[in-house]
């Protein structure tokens, strides 16, 4: 007989939003665990995404801009977003918050310092599973954990970033630079991303579109020399620091398991821009609701085929171009209305809006790159 209805391996941004939803549904809640490795929650990464419309987690937002830059160089330009304000989620309370609600429950549980040491089993209808403090069973089972061995990607998007506190004024808190180019290099499309928070502190990030994920040694001169850049000289106090590699892109499907998967590698992430935080919580309303309606959990619903087309052909053309890199993502913000980009940043954009992404960019390297697609596998393989 099952211990559970539902466990739910891995407690990152995927499976603590599926937990919280259930918790907060009281009794009716389904008899839920969740194991996380870790043994405590740190302030390890911050979620950003254009707020298009309200959304559970206002509280939780730490800063908001209304107006994005894109440029090259320090070179950059300025593009309204006001109506759809570029917004900041920080780890840390959003952990906090899916811990309270848990700790509130009497059906939904949170297991830290757990971890899982075999592949799940089926047996007699239940889903076995191993771990370092003993079986559980459950009638369901969510995995959201990252797949081991990491898969060969199209491309990795990279990250090292520093919050830091200038001494003097060095930074303009109205605008958040999305992607300050770097002259491109052998490893890929290379930016510089800044969130600041108020004229003398920001997050400083130095952010890598290749072929190969880069741990935190290969980005820490990168992240120095955009530092200095922005810092002009002023002392300055670090007060944490982020790294992290997103997957872009498959370049093979990835194996599909019996159970149910979720996650940043799983859907939980916009193939062509890393975006992840949007995603993940549509996941964990829809599954949430499933769950509570007496049904199965069902992972991420599949892109459309025009946006995985899409996604497919942009990726493998900075793959293949990566020297195009700066030109043609400057040119999808200074070309197109801001409204479309984000649109279609975030997930909602029409057929009108993906017409006009096209428009924005120069036909020619997409054509050649969605010929050779052709010509390889369905392009949607690749997101």
């Amino acid at each position: 007989m099952a211990d559970l209805d539902l466990l739910i391996l891995g407690g990152g941004c995927a499976g603590l939003g599926l937990g919280m939803r259930l918790a907060e549904a009281g009794a009716v809640a389904p008899r839920t665990r969740v194991v996380e490795s870790r043994t405590r929650y740190q302030d390890d990464r911050t979620w950003c995404f254009w707020r298009t419309a309200p959304h559970r987690f206002e509280s939780l937002v730490a800063a908001s801009w209304d107006a994005m830059a894109v440029g090259r160089g320090g070179q950059l330009r300025r593009h309204d977003c006001s109506e759809t304000p570029y917004q900041m989620l920080p780890a840390l309370p959003y952990y906090e918050l899916a811990q309270e609600r848990m700790g509130e429950s009497d059906r939904v549980r949170l297991d830290l310092g757990t971890r899982v040491t075999a592949e799940p089993i089926r047996e007699k209808g239940s889903w076995v599973v191993e771990t370092d403090r003993g079986t559980v069973r459950s009638r369901h089972l969510v995995d959201t954990r990252p797949p081991s061995p990491l898969p060969d990607c199209v491309l990795w998007q990279s990250f090292l970033g520093q919050v830091v506190r200038a001494e003097e004024a060095r930074f303009d808190p109205t605008t958040a630079t999305l992607m300050d180019f770097d002259e491109p290099g052998p490893r890929g499309v290379q930016f510089t991303y800044v969130l600041p928070f108020s004229p003398h502190e920001a997050l400083v990030e130095t952010t890598v579109f290749g072929a190969r994920a880069l741990g935190p040694s290969d980005l820490e001169a990168d992240l120095e020399r955009a530092l200095e850049r922005r810092l002009e000289g002023s002392a300055v106090t670090t007060l944490r620091s982020e790294h992290g590699a997103l997957p872009m892109g498959f370049q093979s499907p990835l194996p599909s398991e019996a159970w149910v998967q979720a996650g940043l590698f799983h859907g939980g992430a916009r193939p062509s821009t890393g975006y992840a935080f949007q995603r993940i919580q549509a996941w964990a309303d829809s599954c949430s609701q499933a769950l509570l309606a007496g049904e199965a959990p069902h992972p991420a619903a599949p892109d459309p085929a025009l946006r995985r087309g899409m996604d497919a052909v942009f990726l493998r053309v900075l793959r293949n171009e990566p020297e195009r890199g700066p030109e043609l993502l400057a040119r999808l913000f200074d070309a197109a209305p801001t409204h479309r980009v984000v649109r279609f940043l975030s997930d909602l954009g029409s057929t009108s809006d993906a017409l006009a992404i096209v428009r924005a960019l120069p036909p020619g390297p997409f054509l050649r790159e969605a010929g050779a697609a052709l010509l390889r596998r369905p392009l949607g393989e690749v997101g």
